[in-house]
């Protein structure tokens, strides 16, 4: 079937676009990885383990087949988290390397993090101590702190993307905050809007585009929302269990959107009541009567943590700024500041 001169022109678009983003142009993969085994995928693409054929180091690769680039809710989406991940240089972020483009797929190119998942963890030991629980929770704030300083909000904080480096002790806290597909940049005159994330971590601000009707618009949100999980993360952390938990997704919604939860005597007998109370104060349905982030970095159950992680970022000295460039296609750099 032949391609209409519109669809050629569309097509070469796309491209266009694709190879912008790109560090490296080639003919195969193969030329510079040799490809492992399928570690995830995500909405329109998969990631794998692969070895530098340069340097023997291993990374993970996201794999991106281009036809579903045609897609320009993909092509957008993948142009954001590429500009937002070139954005971040942080102990406690997953570092891009590079992005190398073929004929066929484009490929981002990310740090290996052999550690497993919190998610998995969690399933594994039941809940974290309070002690090691506060230092994982102390390195997500930091992290989100750094996102939100560069004005950036994830949108999809949950266990499930935040990894180990390592994990071999058997309550890790080496994390890395991990897949930014669902990340958006704000700013006080373009809030973010629109439906995004995992019902059971997201916000009751992000869940208003569930059903979004002329009636019943959305509500334009922004760093709030990533504190709203926060809280999550650190009720599933500490009890092992989720805090608004459904058999229909309905009824999950209307639970998040009332900040309907409880903190069941079985699971919770043995946790302070200055985590549940930080808790709390993260559930809060109203953003604007919601913890701030700064405000849970001088809360109780958790100052002493964030103080600690605060210096240790100091001493290898995060905060400082580093310039990194890449060249566009006419040669010229363009300067990255962290």
């Amino acid at each position: 079937m032949p391609v209409e001169p519109g669809e050629v022109q569309l097509m070469m678009g796309v491209q266009k676009r694709v190879r912008a983003l790109s560090d490296v142009v080639c003919g195969d993969i193969s030329e510079l990885y040799k490809m492992g085994s399928e570690l995830g995928f995500g909405r329109f693409s998969t990631v794998r383990a692969a070895e530098s054929l340069g340097t023997g180091k291993r990374f993970a690769l996201k794999v991106v087949e281009n036809e579903s680039l045609n897609d320009d809710e993909n092509l957008v989406a993948l142009e954001q988290e590429v500009k937002i991940l070139r954005m971040l240089e942080h102990p406690y972020v997953v570092k891009l390397k590079e992005v190398v483009t073929t004929p066929d797929r484009t490929y981002l190119s990310m740090e290996l993090l052999n550690g497993g998942e919190l998610f998995e963890k969690i399933v594994e030991v039941g809940s974290f101590p309070e002690p090691e629980a506060a230092v994982v929770f102390a390195r997500l704030v930091a992290a989100v702190d750094f996102l939100h300083a560069r004005d950036v909000v994830h949108r999809d904080l949950k266990p499930e993307n935040i990894l180990f480096v390592e994990g071999k002790e058997r309550i890790p806290t080496d994390i890395k905050v991990i897949d930014f597909g669902y990340a958006g940049i704000w700013s006080a005159d373009a809030q973010l809007t629109g439906l995004c994330g995992t019902p059971d971590y997201v916000a009751p601000e992000i869940l208003s585009w569930y059903d979004v009707t002329a009636e019943t618009p959305g509500v334009a949100y922004g760093k709030p929302s990533d504190v709203w999980s926060l809280g999550v993360l650190l009720y599933v952390l500490l009890s092992g269990c989720a805090p608004f938990a459904a058999d229909e997704e309905d009824e999950l919604l209307r639970k998040v959107a009332a900040a309907q939860y409880a903190f069941p005597e079985r699971e919770w007998r043995a946790v302070s009541a200055d985590a549940k109370d930080l808790i709390a104060r993260a559930l809060v349905g109203d953003p604007a009567k919601r913890i701030t982030l700064a405000e849970v970095k001088e809360h109780a159950w958790c100052k002493a943590a964030v103080q600690s992680v605060a210096a240790e970022l100091k001493a290898s000295g995060v905060g400082r700024t580093a310039v990194r460039t890449r060249r566009d296609d006419s040669g010229a750099c363009e300067c990255l500041v962290q």
